[in-house]
């Protein structure tokens, strides 16, 4: 991955000895610090050098005297884990452990399947298939429906150890997808202390515990509170299927004859489910209100769709004529005791379809011939209570909330007696091991089949990437390391979120077993490793100007550079994210100013660029960045968005450095020479990505999750819905940027890194926060985007407004040649465009009365339209006012080149791919253009697979084939 500084540094002896001296103090700093943060550094030391740049390990106050935010809490980490000298992870879906920001235990942990809380006595574990759905609302009334979508945390199960109670739960062992907790108790009474470790992580359906002490594992169950009015709950279910007839708007009807029995009180609900296509999408949602029997004894009652009328809130979807269609309906309990009964020979359901009338019967579907007999409503389960539903010497099938798991002790192990438990502990055979899982049903075969892989826990997890560029393919290898506690299997079990198994390289190996979750259906497959292999499709620094737009990018471009020289401060913002920015506007207007041969201007920019970036790099107190030595962390002051006190956004952040430091590669390559500016810039990249797993300065790939397919932006996750990320763009310029920067410095292994990034976030979010096959978001979410992603599910909303042109531009920005993924799908941008306008006109309408176009980030929208429609990107941007002031981190000159590039070559094709990084290609009525930039000094042979090959000088070029 990412060379050692030490070999980066070995051809000049004298910057490897300053290197090595700096990092002999670093290394003595870290051994004597103490864990107050308040502790100075200054009577030893203020500052790191490296190369001609310095970053500070002391944090001195700001310009008023008043201390600066930092991180105030110090990382729960286990003795061995400190011992270790391995740093700190953050910014994962399972930081709340590490991070003792709102408990000293953890907040809900989202690994999927399975979610996980620590308490003080033990592990609470869950598992929800179900979506809830909600709403913005405003003084009680809804203002837009549908904007919010989550799988909360569920707790079935609390795995402890009898009579624990510990005072909080540390960070034992970590690895790439998975983490070790560890809790310690001390008996008061006897003196005798225990130990409970539990393993788990991204993708594995099992919970993995090992024990010390003489205390038996304890389970107990838990019930969740399952909002039911909106939810079917254990339901009757009848269905019709294979229907082919024209569909009126009318709603359906029907009428139920219901008895409780002696059971008064007793609340239901009925749901019809239509899928029109017989595709086993569900299509309209009707959902009917509630019915509540009376205290009469042993007395029929009515509930019909006339007495109890649609729920609006829980009604949704458009009629269609049905075309081998489908029809479900659902009857359940809401509340209480007890259970109820239907007399078949009085229930029928009329479809809005011509000869409609259908009656329910006791094979659990609707036909055109009366029903016969009853058909009874279970009662239901105490929901504190585990129902068991297999049961074997050392293992037990449980059922707890609708959710289905095994718990496999050692051999020779018991568990209590009873179909029913409140709680289940075992002495483990005297054995240390035991783990849980969560199960697709309650199938005896299913349970037996994952005893198979239980004894064998994980205890390393480890991906491996490669970028082929022959085959443009990034293939991803993802391995798991067990010990086999029992039996003689070694292999476990994965579940593959949609990204995975779309671009899975051996397809044949998933099984039927499969999970629902936040990112859309998990499918297994079994192993010691599994592999991925995902298209790269390439980035630019940026893109051609167009032939015909140069007169007036000429005028554009002299507006720019003589705005910016006139101002007395060059820069307007002294912050990491606001002035990485302006970092970003520069370096656009660079570029354009070179092909447009004006070099002057290009210079100019250029050196203003180096000038801010040294400011930063010098270790100055204006401007620097600050080696946190507890976080293992590099921050930037003066920090914003919780950069610096909560770790939150430094790849957002540092992006727009790492991506003007490879412009200035482009120009004036000695200032990025190790010995010069090279060294702090490869610090920066480490910062948030270290791919070098000897290097103890950053954790690997911080920011990245590689399981998830993406990165997370809270240092933290310290939320009830776990950690989440909004700007999934400014997480691809992080990427793009590494890409850049390693072809302008010819660096294949930050140039790798980047590609593996890129690749991979590119396809989550087409699926995460695109949901572009209409695959991962539930039924009733309301939009074809979401702002942000949790840990969770998703919301049509962003941290400070709800504002839809927001929404939907904050994950655009900045488009730049590496905004070209988000074109993959032409009619998705179109399909996104069109929702934002209307979005856009209700989100007004509700809050002024008024219905407007767009009044925010008109550039940032209008480029990203030009990826589909760049002739009507072009119309809406004529018809911005002469005032229109443009997204900070954007320029009129930038906005106007992206429109009309696009329009001059037309649409990036993503189906031909080439064996060079930065060569992509366009489509414009049949013809192709071949876009390749040549970083460096010589000629450049680039291959496409469509056949076209070119052989191009140094620089930017479009050719034709």
């Amino acid at each position: 991955m990412l060379l050692s500084y030490q070999d980066r540094l070995s051809s000049n002896l004298e910057a490897r000895d300053l290197f090595w001296r700096s990092f002999f103090w670093l290394s003595v700093f870290a051994t004597t610090i103490a864990l107050d943060s308040q502790v100075s550094l200054r009577s030893v030391a203020q500052t790191v050098s490296i190369g001609r740049a310095a970053y500070r390990i002391d944090l001195p106050n700001d310009p008023s005297g008043q201390p600066r935010r930092s991180i105030k809490a110090a990382p729960k980490i286990s003795q061995r884990l400190k011992d270790s000298g391995e740093p700190v992870p953050s910014n994962d879906w399972c930081s709340s452990l590490v991070w003792p920001m709102h408990s000293s235990h953890s907040l809900p942990m989202f690994a999927h399947p399975l979610a996980m809380q620590a308490h003080s006595d033990g592990l609470g574990i869950g598992y929800n298939p179900l979506p809830r759905v909600s709403d913005r609302r405003e003084n009680g009334k809804i203002v837009q429906a549908g904007t919010d979508y989550r799988y909360p945390y569920q707790e079935s199960l609390l795995v402890g150890l009898k009579g624990m109670r510990s005072d909080n739960c540390v960070l034992d062992r970590y690895s790439d997808w998975t983490v070790t907790a560890l809790w310690r108790h001390l008996q008061p009474d006897s003196g005798k202390s225990s130990e409970l470790r539990a393993t788990f992580g991204h993708g594995l359906p099992f919970v993995y515990f090992k024990k010390k002490g003489d205390a038996p594992i304890l389970v107990r169950f838990t019930g969740a509170k399952v909002d039911r009015s909106q939810t079917p709950v254990n339901p009757m279910v009848f269905e019709l299927s294979g229907i082919t007839a024209a569909c009126s708007d009318e709603k359906s009807k029907f009428q139920l004859a219901v008895d409780a029995f002696q059971n008064a009180g007793i609340g239901s609900k009925a749901r019809l489910s239509y899928d029109f296509e017989g595709d086993g999408r569900v299509d309209r949602v009707e959902t009917f209100g509630l019915m509540a029997t009376d205290p009469s004894s042993e007395s029929w009652e009515t509930y019909s769709s006339d007495k109890q009328p649609i729920d609006p809130l829980l009604t949704y979807g458009e009629f269609a004529d049905f075309e081998n269609g489908t029809v479900k309906f659902e009857f359940w309990k809401c509340f209480g005791d007890g259970d109820l009964r239907l007399d078949l020979s009085q229930c029928s359901l009329n479809l809005p379809i011509e000869n409609g009338r259908f009656f329910l019967t006791s094979g659990n579907k609707l036909s055109e011939h009366h029903g016969a007999g009853l058909a009874v409503l279970d009662g239901g389960e105490n929901t504190t209570q585990a129902k068991v539903f297999y049961r074997a010497e050392n293992v037990l099938g449980v059922t707890v909330n609708e959710t289905h798991y095994g718990l496999f002790a050692p051999a020779g192990a018991r568990w209590p007696a009873g179909d029913r438990l409140d709680e289940a502990t075992t002495d483990l055979a005297g054995k240390d091991f035991f783990s849980v899982a969560v199960l697709p049903d309650a199938n005896s075969k299913t349970i037996e089949r994952f005893e198979q892989f239980a004894f064998a826990f994980v205890t390393d997890t480890r991906v491996d990437f490669h970028y082929d560029p022959k085959a443009a393919q990034v293939v991803t290898r993802f391995s798991a390391t067990t010990v086999v506690e029992q039996g003689d299997n070694s292999q476990t079990m994965f579940a593959l979120y949609r990204h995975q198994h779309l671009n899975l390289v051996y397809p044949d190996r998933l099984t039927t077993d499969q999970y629902e979750s936040p990112r859309g259906q998990m499918k297994v497959v079994s192993g010691e490793s599994f592999s991925t292999s995902t298209p790269f499709t390439g980035v630019l620094p940026s893109l051609p100007c167009a032939k015909g737009s140069r007169q007036h990018l000429n005028r554009l471009l002299d507006e720019f550079v003589d705005q910016v020289m006139s101002r007395p401060e060059k820069f307007e913002k002294s912050d990491t994210y606001w002035n990485g920015k302006e970092l970003g506007k520069f370096s656009e207007a660079i570029q354009i100013a070179d092909q447009l041969g004006r070099n002057q201007q290009r210079d100019q920019l250029v050196e203003l660029l180096k000038s801010r970036l040294e400011d930063w790099f010098d270790g100055k107190d204006d401007l620097f960045f600050y080696y946190d030595q507890r976080w293992n962390t590099l921050i930037g002051y003066p920090d914003s968005y919780g950069a610096a006190e909560q770790l939150n956004d430094h790849h957002f952040h540092y992006s727009y450095f790492i991506r003007a430091a490879s412009i200035v590669a482009q120009f004036d390559p000695e200032w990025v020479a190790p010995e010069n500016y090279g060294g702090i810039i490869e610090l920066l990249i480490r910062n948030c990505a270290n791919a070098d797993r000897t290097d103890r300065r950053f954790p690997w790939l911080r920011f990245f999750d590689p399981y998830a397919g993406h990165s997370w932006a809270s240092g933290h996750a310290g939320f009830a819905s776990g950690n989440n990320q909004e700007s999934s763009s400014e997480s691809m310029n992080f990427a793009t940027s590494l890409i850049l920067y390693g072809e302008a410095t010819n660096n294949e292994e930050i140039r790798d890194l980047g590609i593996y990034w890129y690749a991979t976030e590119a396809a989550a979010i087409r699926q995460y926060w695109f949901d572009v096959n209409g695959e991962v978001f539930p039924d009733r979410y309301g939009f074809n985007c979401v702002g942000m992603i949790w840990g969770d599910g998703g919301t049509y909303g962003t941290w400070w407004t709800a504002n839809p042109e927001e929404i939907h531009g904050i994950n655009f920005l900045p488009l730049n040649g590496g905004s070209l993924y988000l074109a993959r799908d032409l009619e998705y941008v179109k399909r996104n465009q069109q929702e934002l306008v209307e979005s856009n006109q209700d989100f007004h309408t509700a809050d002024s009365g008024e219905a407007e176009r767009f009044d925010r980030w008109q550039d940032i929208l209008y480029e990203h339209l030009a990826l589909a429609d760049p002739i009507e990107a072009e119309k809406m941007y004529q018809r911005l006012p002469k005032d229109f002031k443009s997204e900070f981190g954007e320029s009129r000159l930038h906005t106007f080149q992206w429109i009309s590039s696009l329009k001059s070559l037309g649409q990036f094709d993503d189906e031909v791919l080439a064996d060079h990084p930065t060569a992509v290609v366009f489509v414009k009525a049949g013809r192709k253009s071949y876009v390749i930039s040549n970083f460096g000094n010589g000629p450049l042979q680039v291959k496409f697979s469509d056949g076209a090959s070119f052989t191009v000088p140094t620089g930017l070029h479009v050719l034709s084939y």
